[in-house]
Protein backbone atom coordinates (compact mmCIF):
# COMPACT_ATOMS: atom_id res chain seq x y z
CA UNK A 1 0.00 0.00 0.00
CA UNK A 2 2.70 2.46 0.98
CA UNK A 3 5.86 2.50 -1.05
CA UNK A 4 9.22 2.88 0.60
CA UNK A 5 11.46 5.71 -0.37
CA UNK A 6 14.36 3.92 -1.96
CA UNK A 7 15.90 6.86 -3.78
CA UNK A 8 16.94 8.78 -0.69
CA UNK A 9 20.47 10.10 -0.83
CA UNK A 10 22.58 9.72 2.28
CA UNK A 11 22.94 13.14 3.85
CA UNK A 12 26.41 14.61 4.01
CA UNK A 13 27.78 14.96 7.52
CA UNK A 14 29.16 18.44 8.03
CA UNK A 15 30.20 20.64 10.93
CA UNK A 16 27.09 22.81 10.50
CA UNK A 17 24.79 19.78 10.48
CA UNK A 18 26.28 18.35 13.68
CA UNK A 19 26.19 21.74 15.38
CA UNK A 20 22.58 22.37 14.39
CA UNK A 21 21.61 18.87 15.60
CA UNK A 22 23.14 19.56 19.02
CA UNK A 23 21.40 22.94 19.23
CA UNK A 24 18.11 21.34 18.22
CA UNK A 25 18.50 18.72 20.98
CA UNK A 26 19.05 21.44 23.57
CA UNK A 27 16.16 23.57 22.31
CA UNK A 28 13.77 20.64 22.14
CA UNK A 29 14.64 18.67 25.27
CA UNK A 30 16.48 21.14 27.54
CA UNK A 31 19.98 21.00 28.95
CA UNK A 32 22.35 18.10 28.49
CA UNK A 33 25.74 17.40 29.96
CA UNK A 34 28.57 17.67 27.48
CA UNK A 35 29.25 13.94 27.75
CA UNK A 36 25.64 12.98 26.99
CA UNK A 37 25.40 15.38 24.07
CA UNK A 38 28.60 13.97 22.58
CA UNK A 39 27.32 10.40 23.01
CA UNK A 40 24.08 11.25 21.21
CA UNK A 41 25.98 12.92 18.36
CA UNK A 42 28.35 9.95 18.12
CA UNK A 43 25.37 7.64 17.88
CA UNK A 44 23.66 9.59 15.10
CA UNK A 45 26.79 10.51 13.13
CA UNK A 46 28.65 7.23 13.63
CA UNK A 47 29.97 7.14 10.05
CA UNK A 48 31.98 10.35 10.42
CA UNK A 49 32.68 11.58 13.94
CA UNK A 50 35.28 14.21 13.10
CA UNK A 51 32.92 17.18 13.63
CA UNK A 52 31.25 16.03 16.85
CA UNK A 53 33.86 17.29 19.29
CA UNK A 54 34.34 20.52 17.32
CA UNK A 55 30.62 21.29 17.44
CA UNK A 56 30.50 20.51 21.16
CA UNK A 57 33.49 22.78 21.79
CA UNK A 58 31.68 25.57 19.92
CA UNK A 59 28.62 25.17 22.16
CA UNK A 60 30.72 25.08 25.33
CA UNK A 61 32.64 28.17 24.22
CA UNK A 62 29.37 30.09 23.72
CA UNK A 63 28.03 28.91 27.14
CA UNK A 64 25.15 27.06 25.47
CA UNK A 65 26.38 23.87 27.13
CA UNK A 66 27.56 24.49 30.68
CA UNK A 67 28.02 21.40 32.83
CA UNK A 68 28.40 23.31 36.08
CA UNK A 69 25.20 25.31 35.60
CA UNK A 70 23.23 22.19 34.65
CA UNK A 71 24.65 20.15 37.54
CA UNK A 72 23.83 22.88 40.06
CA UNK A 73 20.26 23.02 38.82
CA UNK A 74 19.92 19.25 39.09
CA UNK A 75 21.49 19.28 42.57
CA UNK A 76 18.98 21.86 43.80
CA UNK A 77 16.14 19.86 42.29
CA UNK A 78 17.31 16.60 43.91
CA UNK A 79 17.86 18.34 47.23
CA UNK A 80 14.27 19.58 47.26
CA UNK A 81 13.04 16.01 46.74
CA UNK A 82 14.39 14.81 50.12
CA UNK A 83 17.30 12.91 48.59
CA UNK A 84 20.53 12.47 50.54
CA UNK A 85 23.99 13.55 49.39
CA UNK A 86 25.14 10.07 48.38
CA UNK A 87 22.16 9.55 46.06
CA UNK A 88 22.61 13.03 44.57
CA UNK A 89 26.26 12.23 43.83
CA UNK A 90 25.24 8.95 42.21
CA UNK A 91 22.60 10.59 40.02
CA UNK A 92 25.02 13.31 38.88
CA UNK A 93 27.68 10.72 38.11
CA UNK A 94 25.22 8.76 35.97
CA UNK A 95 24.43 11.96 34.05
CA UNK A 96 28.11 12.12 33.05
CA UNK A 97 29.51 14.95 35.17
CA UNK A 98 33.12 15.01 36.33
CA UNK A 99 33.92 14.41 39.99
CA UNK A 100 35.21 18.00 40.25
CA UNK A 101 31.84 19.36 39.07
CA UNK A 102 29.95 17.00 41.38
CA UNK A 103 32.00 18.00 44.43
CA UNK A 104 31.55 21.68 43.61
CA UNK A 105 27.78 21.26 43.40
CA UNK A 106 27.57 19.20 46.58
CA UNK A 107 29.60 21.78 48.50
CA UNK A 108 27.24 24.52 47.30
CA UNK A 109 24.31 22.87 49.08
CA UNK A 110 23.96 24.68 52.37
CA UNK A 111 22.47 22.04 54.57
CA UNK A 112 23.45 20.86 58.00
CA UNK A 113 23.22 17.42 59.50
CA UNK A 114 19.98 18.54 61.15
CA UNK A 115 18.47 19.30 57.72
CA UNK A 116 19.34 15.81 56.48
CA UNK A 117 17.90 14.32 59.64
CA UNK A 118 14.66 16.22 59.00
CA UNK A 119 14.53 14.93 55.41
CA UNK A 120 15.20 11.37 56.55
CA UNK A 121 12.54 11.74 59.23
CA UNK A 122 10.00 12.88 56.62
CA UNK A 123 10.72 9.81 54.46
CA UNK A 124 10.57 7.49 57.47
CA UNK A 125 7.22 8.92 58.62
CA UNK A 126 5.80 8.75 55.11
CA UNK A 127 6.56 5.05 54.76
CA UNK A 128 6.67 3.63 58.30
CA UNK A 129 4.69 6.02 60.51
CA UNK A 130 5.65 8.36 63.35
CA UNK A 131 6.37 5.83 66.09
CA UNK A 132 9.94 4.59 66.62
CA UNK A 133 10.46 1.17 65.09
CA UNK A 134 11.12 -1.65 67.57
CA UNK A 135 10.74 -4.73 65.36
CA UNK A 136 14.19 -5.75 64.11
CA UNK A 137 13.12 -6.79 60.60
CA UNK A 138 11.04 -3.66 60.09
CA UNK A 139 13.87 -1.53 61.45
CA UNK A 140 16.32 -3.11 58.98
CA UNK A 141 13.85 -2.50 56.17
CA UNK A 142 13.50 1.16 57.17
CA UNK A 143 17.30 1.55 57.39
CA UNK A 144 17.76 0.01 53.93
CA UNK A 145 15.09 2.33 52.55
CA UNK A 146 16.70 5.47 53.96
CA UNK A 147 20.21 4.42 52.97
CA UNK A 148 18.99 3.70 49.43
CA UNK A 149 17.68 7.27 49.34
CA UNK A 150 21.24 8.52 49.95
CA UNK A 151 21.35 9.12 53.70
CA UNK A 152 24.27 7.99 55.84
CA UNK A 153 23.80 5.09 58.24
CA UNK A 154 24.11 7.39 61.26
CA UNK A 155 21.34 9.72 60.07
CA UNK A 156 19.12 6.82 58.98
CA UNK A 157 19.54 5.04 62.32
CA UNK A 158 18.81 8.26 64.21
CA UNK A 159 15.64 8.85 62.15
CA UNK A 160 14.40 5.28 62.64
CA UNK A 161 14.99 5.36 66.41
CA UNK A 162 13.76 8.93 66.95
CA UNK A 163 10.92 9.67 69.32
CA UNK A 164 9.36 13.11 69.59
CA UNK A 165 9.77 13.01 73.40
CA UNK A 166 13.59 13.04 73.25
CA UNK A 167 14.00 16.80 72.81
CA UNK A 168 10.99 18.01 74.78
Amino acid sequence: MYSKKQNTKPQVISYERVKSYMQWMIERYGDYSAKTLLQKANLLFKDDRQYNQLALDYLIEREIVNDLRYAQRLTESFSEKNIGINKIKEKLYVKGFSSKTINECISSIETSEEDYFDKAQILKIRKFGEEPIEDIKLKQKALRHLISKGFSYAIANKAVSYTSNEYE
